[in-house]
């Protein structure tokens, strides 16, 4: 590869294959049993994996079932009847098409819990990639091209815009075939600002190469995961840009500030997000009611893309968050807060639980009335619109990860 914009960070991480049941990790069953059916207990297992649209099982034997599975809680309990031979059959859905799929068949037995196992294999793969543009867009980037080379032919896919990320993803590919990827991004003239070529092969333990460029300018690094447990991998490491935030760099992108204080596992916090290309420096910046009146902040610096956590130094806050050397109060109904560095604002924000005559820019918050305060989080595909109260939400916290508000 041989990036013409600073550096920039990529993973090819496989597709494993999807498990139901069996081995160590299957939990037992623990359905009730009705009158003469089986417990069957069904555990999927399988990475993260971009652009999942489905996950199915069908049953076929005593009856016909149908099960649409959470991917994100993947496990099935059925209360089967007994029948000589019952087909298990899974199905895993992506990118718009079947991906993979695997069969099995049981013979259940009344009242004798057993476990299946389904292993699935790829009919297809296909090619994903995230480039993090930083808020604003600052270097640029107007187009950009995906061009995937096979041997017999040659497809070019646009770049397309979610939020500040640039996404390209290709169609369905074969299987067993060499690839040849050229990644190319423009200015508004259509000049060429960044490129970045690489072979690859899909197969079936490995049919999503997941692209993803973490910065643009922190490292370069290539990864290949084999297998679970064999990684070969090349790293070649550059001098990150570290900056001095300036107003719009970071962002507060989440902020609780009305716990119950009678409940020790709540805790008031306040989310930055980095949202440029550089790492930015944390030295000499605070957050707290205003410029003047804030409380210094422990983490060095923020990579770019990334979010940190600013939290109470009390007990109740979980240690990875209390990145404060001290720590003040925000008031529950209405206040403000502010970030700030070397005594300059760098973002603010006012809120209420309740609408002011006076100022209709107040960011909706949460009050101690109920058992569970919500936080208030900000969509951050809207962060040039932060002054908009419609641009906030009230959500359970959930510091660290962002938020779409009305999704």
């Amino acid at each position: 590869m041989s990036p013409t914009l600073k550096t920039f960070f990529v993973t090819l991480s496989s597709l494993a294959l999807l498990n139901c049941g069996g081995g160590e990790s299957s939990p037992s069953s623990t359905a009730t049993l009705h009158a003469g059916t089986t417990a069957v207990t069904m555990q999927l297992e399988f990475p993260e994996t971009p652009l999942v649209d489905s996950l199915v099982v069908d049953c076929r034997g005593a009856d016909t079932l149908h099960y649409s599975v959470d991917p994100g809680k993947p496990y099935l309990e059925l209360d089967l009847f007994p029948y000589e031979s019952w087909k298990f059959s899974a199905k895993l859905y992506a990118n718009g098409h079947l991906m993979q799929q695997g069969e099995t068949t049981a013979k259940l037995e009344a009242g004798t819990p057993i476990d299946i196992t389904i292993k699935m294999h790829a009919l297809s793969g296909f090619v994903h990639v995230e480039i993090p543009l930083g808020l604003g867009n600052p270097a640029g980037i107007a187009s950009g091209l995906m061009r995937i080379a096979g041997p017999d032919s040659t497809v070019t896919y646009p770049m397309q815009v979610s939020g500040s990320t640039a996404v390209f993803t290709s169609a369905m590919l074969p299987l067993g075939v060499e690839y040849t990827l050229t990644l190319t991004m423009q200015d508004s003239s259509g000049a060429d600002i960044y490129s970045a070529t690489e072979t690859f092969t899909l197969s079936e333990t490995a049919p999503v190469p997941a692209l993803q460029i973490k910065s643009l300018r922190s490292q370069v690094g290539l990864a290949i995961e084999l297998a679970a447990d064999v990684q070969f991998a090349l790293t070649t490491r550059l001098p990150g840009k570290r900056s001095t935030p300036r107003p719009g760099d970071i962002v507060i992108s989440e902020f609780m500030s009305s716990p119950l204080k009678s409940d020790s596992t709540q805790y008031e916090f306040v989310e930055i997000y980095n949202g440029t290309l550089d790492t930015m420096t944390l030295e000499g910046c605070t957050i707290g009611t205003t410029t003047a009146k804030g409380w210094p902040i422990t983490l060095a610096y923020i990579a770019p893309g990334e979010a940190a956590v600013l939290g109470d130094t009390s007990a109740s806050t979980p240690s990875a968050y209390r990145n404060t050397a001290t720590w003040g109060d925000f008031t529950n109904t209405k206040g403000s807060v502010v970030l700030a560095c070397d005594g300059a604002a760098i973002d603010s924000l006012y809120y209420s639980a309740t609408q002011d005559t006076l100022l209709n820019n107040l960011i909706p918050n949460s009050s101690t009335t109920g058992k569970n305060p919500l936080s208030s989080h900000l969509s951050i595909d809207r962060w040039a619109n932060r002054d908009n109260p419609e641009s906030w939400c009230l959500a359970p916290p959930d510091p660290g990860t962002f938020t779409t508000c009305g999704q």
